[in-house]
């Protein structure tokens, strides 16, 4: 790509490229937005692996994308290798426990989902959407530059860019996201705060090459070692002994040697039996945030910008590609002139919500790691389930109580079971998954802007009606019939980009297209 940086103008502005930003720029040029990316590293690196799990509602987006396939054929571990998390006293003993069919990697089978979940660094999603980016043409990637602060204007956002070398720019755009992390420029500027807790103990993870490491229990995603005086997961990054190591509450200050004495007391076997070559070593303190604000009229936050979980359960990354996901789509529908301010202030209102519910999970798992953590069969079973079995939430999160959310049901979402997925059409709710012919999903069909799916039933005349008014508010709209089977095409269902369903009713007059598109406030239209 090329690096026009006498451009004085941008439509969005991200400052920073990783899952969340690169998240961004991928869903902003789905709907074919351009938008300039500034990240201050130049290379991903493959030492620091961060998150692993990418969950099955994130490959759906990436379906979404045409990137699915390019993720699974990059990942080292295939989803049919081996979905199996074990407990152990050490890795040389046998499993105390086990969990089976873990963190969705077979939803798609079970028919949950268009895509099962997959295990994979993140760095190698970064750069698989790294090379999406270079494909598209519409985001432009300025590596080795960051954004030093910004200033609000009626018509934009200007801001200021460092280059590596020291020298400044000014870029002005339309909207800047701030998926610059936990230490985010972009939340201090528009005076957001995070707020929560951390724990009080650093742990420390570590990159290991060690090729005759054999666990004794026999293949598995993860090991957890329960059994030694400072426990520890152990889980293979690649099928060549590489590995990655979490030491729990071992403190800042553990260094190389004293990190290989430790994974050799998980291993249970002896530091020269194991030959272990520490590649890299990360200490992190697991912190418990939420940002009070995650947007004005022009600057929103995403990902960990707004909100810092731990990784236990593997949602973080995950909630950063959907923060992504929400926030594009809707820039999007506002620029090319279908989407309104509302549709912009709902971000908050939904991701939040989100976001709450992702960190409520991920303190139980932390807490059922911690001190008293478990030690036997039916105490790990029975604390430890919802960290590898959390299809509800990863699937079932609804955005109930939006105010671009209406229609039959909107009021009154099931509570949600984190473990359990329960498909619905309840307004608010991802639209259920389902086949129209073999690899090929209703998803597939929908279109970039709202569609509406209609009962085979349908009255042609209501329907004609909807497509005018959707036509002369500018709303770009496919109609669909329910695939053949479905036993919930009983009502008329409006979809959103995302997937989600923003109406659904039996009674087209009643749907507040200005409304569920932000341009206007709720309205009561006829047979409301």
């Amino acid at each position: 790509m090329t690096h026009p940086h006498n451009e004085a103008r941008t439509a969005v502005l991200i400052a920073g490229a990783g899952p969340a930003g690169l998240a961004a720029a991928s869903e902003l040029a789905h709907h074919g937005i351009r938008s300039v990316v500034v990240e201050p590293r130049r290379e991903v690196s493959h030492l620091r692996p961060r998150a692993k799990t990418t969950s099955a509602r994130t490959m759906e987006l990436f379906r979404r994308w045409g990137v699915a396939d390019a993720v699974r054929r990059a990942a080292p571990l295939s989803p049919a290798w081996c979905r199996r998390v074990v407990f152990c006293g050490t890795l040389a003993g046998e499993a105390i426990t086990e969990f089976q069919d873990v963190f969705g990697l077979g939803a798609a089978e079970h028919g949950l989902a268009a895509e099962s979940g997959q295990q994979v660094a993140q760095p190698v999603v970064e750069d698989v959407l790294r090379a999406h980016l270079a494909r598209t043409g519409l985001a432009e990637l300025r590596l080795g530059e960051r954004l030093s602060g910004f200033t609000a204007q009626p018509d934009g956002v200007a801001c200021e860019i460092v280059r590596a070398d020291g020298s400044t720019y000014r870029l002005v755009s339309e909207y800047l996201l701030g998926c610059d992390g936990g230490r985010s420029t972009v939340r201090d500027g528009i005076g957001a705060t995070l707020h929560g807790s951390s724990a009080p103990r650093a742990n420390l993870n570590a990159v290991i090459q060690a090729p005759s490491l054999r666990p004794a229990a026999g293949a598995a995603l993860h090991y957890w070692v329960v059994g030694t005086d400072v426990p520890g997961v152990v889980g293979p990054l690649d099928h060549d002994g590489t590995w990655w190591v979490t030491l729990a509450d071992v403190g800042e200050s553990a260094g190389t040697e004293r990190a290989v004495e430790l994974i050799a007391r998980l291993a249970g076997r002896s530091v020269a039996e194991l030959g272990i070559d520490v590649l890299s070593t990360d200490p992190w303190t697991p912190r418990m945030m939420l940002a009070d604000r995650f947007a004005t009229e022009r600057v929103f936050l995403v990902g960990e910008s707004a909100h810092v979980n731990p990784p236990l359960g593997g949602h973080g990354f995950n909630t950063c590609v959907g923060d992504a996901v929400n926030i594009g789509w809707k820039i999007a529908a506002v620029l090319r002139g279908w989407g309104g301010p509302g549709l912009l202030a709902s971000y908050e209102v939904e991701r939040r919500g989100v976001a709450e519910l992702t960190l409520a999970s991920a303190v139980r798992n932390l807490r059922a790691s911690g001190p008293d953590r478990a030690t036997t069969a039916e105490k790990i079973q029975e604390t430890k389930a919802e960290e590898f079995h959390s299809l509800g939430l990863v699937l079932g999160y609804t955005y109930a109580g939006s105010p671009v959310i209406a229609g039959d049901g909107a009021d009154g979402p099931p509570q949600l079971s984190v473990e359990s997925y329960v498909p619905t059409t309840l307004p608010g709710a991802r639209l259920p998954h389902s086949w129209v012919a073999p690899g090929h999903a209703l998803y597939d069909d929908l279109g970039r802007g709202m569609t509406l799916l209609r009962p085979p039933d349908s009255d042609a005349e209501a329907v004609a009606a909807f497509a005018e008014r959707a036509a002369d508010l500018g709303v770009p709209l496919t109609l669909l019939t329910f695939p053949t089977g479905t036993d919930w095409a009983r009502d008329y269902l409006l979809v959103r980009p995302d997937q989600h369903i923003a109406w659904r009713g039996r009674d087209l007059e009643t749907a507040d297209l200005s409304r569920l598109c932000g341009t206007t406030q709720p309205q009561r239209l006829a047979h409301g």
